[in-house]
């Protein structure tokens, strides 16, 4: 495997050696040198560089300067700038233009080395998620919803399975978790229904008496106000799908009704007497457990069977973080372009804090903390300090008692879903690799490394 390149700008020809003598003691890089901006900007073009250690002050363009040059050509290319004591505010400055981070002269072997290697693995982070980003459509994808956790792969096939049926749905999880946004992958998957139409239905959002109405329609005078006729979301979506989101909090007269619907294919407005015939899928999600409502005569049993042929459940953030990088990448992808703001990402020391959280509002509360995080941003990157005070402290909190660097935090969740994969597998290579979605061979060389569990 080729060593790491390290290109080493300055115009003090001691302190290049130095600086190379450290890094090369135990030929753990490549070195290149330039003396001044210039040359650094035309090795570039001529050479793999991994990262730049570059001095702020420097004849001709200053480190500053050709860090902005560096963006321009080499947006993800990670620069660490050394600095006097007298400058530290402008080393400061360069961190909000893009920098990795800045070294104080006279810094320590130990600290070079140190800052040296977190900015080159925070940088094969990246590099991972802007991978990850080009094989979303084939592999990480299905419709909008975005994933690369073993939790989530699981999701997609099933999914895949239910896209060109008409079995009824019942999606499964906490608030927050993309039920409609999976409804209507379904739906738009679906080769004999996507072109009809699509009706979800908060059955929280209405009273009673207005949801009844709301669902199967009302003739004319069917009560006080009903003035004219009103076409029902059952009919409205004949043809197509109806997403029925909550369905845990239906009244016993409408579930009774609704399991008409998918018995005989029809119903009736309320105040007519004429039969209504529809040709729909029905799709049904809720954040309760339904068969534990069953016993207690709160939802009906025949109705609970009717809707849960098929249930899916969908995992909350907090099981799924290695998703968490990703994710971020997606919404920034989105609200930096609505913002006409140049984000090319989250700061390693954002996304660990971000890791750190518990996310109780799940994939939604992500995403409105990185749109925030996009309105307030300054720099090129998401920093810590453009994200709320409570993930801050409650982040920081949970990694406060390690001293882990970011990917040493994405390989401990790496380790933790191989175990409990193999695990549930007892050991068999083939069925973990089939349901996190990678290769045997991966998951031989993954176990080898972190000593796990296989069967021979």
């Amino acid at each position: 495997m080729a060593k790491p390149c390290i290109m080493i700008v300055d115009d003090e020809k001691n302190v290049r050696l130095l600086i190379r003598d450290i890094l090369t003691e135990k030929r753990q890089y490549d070195i290149v040198q330039a003396t001044s901006g210039e040359a650094c900007l035309r090795k570039l073009d001529e050479k793999g560089v991994d990262l730049v250690l570059m001095d702020l002050q420097m004849q001709g363009m200053d480190g500053h300067e050709t860090l902005n040059a560096i963006r321009q050509q080499h947006p993800y290319l990670p620069v660490i700038i050394m600095t006097a004591h007298g400058t530290i505010e402008r080393a400061v400055d360069s961190m909000k233009s893009g920098s990795y981070d800045f070294l104080t002269k006279p810094f320590t072997g130990e600290r070079l080395i140190v800052t040296v290697k977190n900015a080159l693995a925070a940088n094969a982070l990246k590099t991972e998620v802007q991978s990850l980003r080009s094989e979303l459509k084939d592999r990480y994808k299905f419709e909008n919803i975005i994933g690369q956790s073993g939790v989530m792969q699981e999701v997609f096939r099933a999914l895949e399975k239910v896209v060109n049926s008409d079995v009824t749905v019942l999606l499964q999880g906490e608030s927050g978790t993309g039920k409609e946004l999976f409804a209507r992958a379904i739906h738009n998957q679906s080769t004999t229904r996507k072109d009809k139409p699509f009706i979800a239905v908060n059955c929280t959002a209405l009273p009673e008496s207005l949801l009844e109405s709301e669902l199967f329609g009302h003739e004319r005078g069917a009560y006080t106000g009903a003035v004219s006729r009103r076409i029902g979301k059952f009919e409205s979506a004949n043809g197509g799908t109806i997403f029925l989101d909550e369905i845990g909090d239906m009244s016993q007269p409408i579930q009774a009704k609704i399991l008409r619907v998918l018995q005989e294919r029809e119903f009736e407005r309320l105040g007519g007497n004429q039969l209504v015939k529809v040709n729909l899928r029905l799709i049904s999600a809720t954040n309760q457990d339904l068969s534990d409502l069953v016993p207690k005569g709160l939802f009906r049993e025949d109705l609970f069977y009717r809707i849960s042929v098929f249930p899916i459940r969908l995992p909350p953030l907090r099981e799924r973080k290695s998703d968490i990088p990703i994710l971020a990448s997606h919404f920034i992808n989105r609200y930096s372009l609505r913002e006409k703001k140049k984000i090319a990402g989250v700061h390693p020391e954002a996304i660990k804090v971000l890791m750190g959280y518990h996310w109780p509002g799940n994939v939604r509360e992500l995403e409105n903390t990185i749109e925030r995080a996009v309105v307030v941003s300054t720099t090129p990157e998401i920093q810590i300090a453009d994200l709320p005070s409570h993930i801050i402290s409650i982040g920081h909190e949970h990694i406060a008692a390690s001293d882990e660097t970011l990917p040493q935090w994405i390989e401990r969740l790496e380790v933790d879903i191989l175990k409990k994969t193999l695990l549930e597998f007892e050991g068999n290579v083939s069925q973990a690799a089939r349901k996190l979605g990678i290769g045997r061979a991966t998951i031989y060389r993954k176990a080898k490394k972190y000593n796990l569990p296989i069967s021979k």
